[in-house]
Order: C-alpha cells, then structure tokens, then sequence
C-alpha cells in the first residue's frame, strides 16, 4: 500500500485525472481527502490517498506520472 500527496493549483477534474493516472495502473484508492487553501490569489488543491496497487510499482515512475498532471507542483510517495 502506498500514501500519495499531490499539492497542485486547484482547477476542475484535477482528481478526475490523478484517479485516472491510478485506475490505468491498477490502483485501488483506499481512502482519500482532497482540500483547498487560498493566499488570497491562488487557490491550491491538496490530495492525499492511501492506495492498494495489485502489482508492486516503482514510487519514481508513479511520481513522474503524476508530475505530467497540469498544475501539480509537488508529488509525493510513500510505501505504507
């Protein structure tokens, strides 16, 4: 099982495509929370998940994956 944390501007079918990322892995999404800040000019979006993957998956494939995502600035993954 792996946590992801994905921080990226928010904007609309963000979590639609880091699901999409998962689902063609076969990843199966455990548990999730997705929340937005603001500084008063930008909003950003922080998606947390816990995710059960059929196959072992290297953390350094699935980061650069995610980083192609529009937006994202930081990936982060850890094996739980």
């Amino acid at each position: 099982m792996k946590k992801i944390e994905v921080v990226s501007i928010d904007r609309i079918g963000l979590v639609g495509e880091i699901s999409k990322i998962l689902s063609r892995i076969n990843g199966n999404i455990i548990t999730h929370t997705a929340n937005v800040s603001s500084d008063g000019t930008t909003a950003m979006s922080h998606f947390i998940a816990d995710v059960d993957l059929s196959k072992e998956y290297d953390n350094d494939t699935l980061s650069r994956r995610l980083k192609r995502i529009k937006n994202v600035r930081q990936v982060k993954i850890f094996d739980i």
